[in-house]
């Protein structure tokens, strides 16, 4: 049987460019002092580096005088400065503005590199992405672990490359019936409450634990926007939390990012029972769920019926980051 191959984006959901909101372009850990990391994201090309206060900065990759990519040949950061390896121009890396050129006394006019608001959160650094270059609207949501480090593991960080249509996969966390149906489940969680809130949404769920493997009593998921999900989840005798994003690669993919903490119990044992028991679930739900998203189609009006979760109350939700 012949493998299926998804139809491209164009021919299933509708061109609306990418949401504004907060990305994940790096983890904080991958971006070191006097060095440029090059990535490419949302159709684009970015460096991320620190600036010599050691806070982490997101620009454009390519150099305003003659275009060439920042972190090409011996481009490099010195001193608190970007130098481009085509002319040896110089750019402060605290703010892109421009330092100096080894040949002239003139510049032209202002110029600078383009610069992204940058946040740095639960070990990731965060960029601001507006279509239209509009500033940040809302900050991203601050879990327990962002509020106070000290009594959280960082058990595992995952990642899959996904052709699903990106709005479509936050509106599967409003699917009750999927979680019986897709994923075996003995029961759907049950809807308590849907907030908004100034980052976007929370929305908190009661379980019965014996209907789950790990013995979830409630879990609350925070949106931030329609690019960040961060989610606790609650035991009788733990408490974990995933933090979630989704980052387009470009209009056909894009990464979802999950990093997994648990509130330290005291042992090692016991976390890496509690650790292994939520990421072997995690994995094998989103991996099922991507056997169906990777080539669905989104439907502007699906045929729901009762039963099927507030999906229409998501989606107008999601709707206002589009900004196309």
């Amino acid at each position: 049987m012949s493998r299926i191959e998804p139809l491209p984006m164009r021919l299933r959901a509708p061109a609306q460019g990418f949401p504004k909101g907060w990305y994940r372009v790096a983890d904080a850990g991958e971006v070191l002092p006097d060095a440029l990391l090059p990535v490419s994201w949302l159709n684009d090309q970015f460096i991320v580096f620190r600036a010599a206060d050691g806070q982490a900065q997101v620009a454009d990759a390519f150099c305003p005088h003659m275009g060439a990519h920042l972190a090409s040949h011996d481009g490099c950061l010195r001193n608190g400065r970007i130098v481009c390896p085509f002319h040896k121009w110089e750019f402060d890396a605290a703010g892109g503005a421009l330092a100096h050129i080894p040949y002239s006394a003139l510049p032209p006019g202002e110029v600078g590199l383009k610069m992204h608001a940058t946040r740095e959160l639960d070990g990731m650094v965060l960029m601001w992405y507006h279509p239209h270059g509009g500033t940040p609207e809302f900050e991203p949501f601050e879990t327990p672990l962002s509020r106070n480090q000290d009594g959280w593991v960082l058990y595992g960080v995952k990642e899959w490359i996904t052709t699903c249509p990106m709005r479509d996969m936050l509106e599967n966390l409003f699917d009750g019936p999927h979680i019986v149906y897709l994923h075996n489940s003995g029961g759907a969680p049950v809807l308590k409450s849907i907030a908004r809130t100034p980052y976007g949404m929370r929305v908190d769920y009661d379980q019965d634990p014996s209907q789950t493997d790990a013995g979830v009593t409630g879990f609350r998921s925070d949106f931030t926007g329609i690019t960040l999900n961060a989610q606790i989840f609650e035991g009788t005798a733990f408490t974990t939390q995933f933090y979630n994003t989704f980052t387009p690669i470009d209009d056909e993919r894009f990464v979802l990012h999950s990093r997994l903490h648990i509130k330290d119990s005291g042992s090692a044992e016991i976390n890496e029972a509690i650790g292994k028991a939520f990421t072997d679930r995690f994995m094998f739900e989103v991996e099922q769920d991507l056997k169906v998203l990777d080539y669905k189609r989104h439907l502007v009006k699906p045929r729901l019926c009762a039963g099927d979760g507030p999906i229409h109350q998501y989606r107008k939700y999601a709707a206002e980051f589009f900004v196309d």
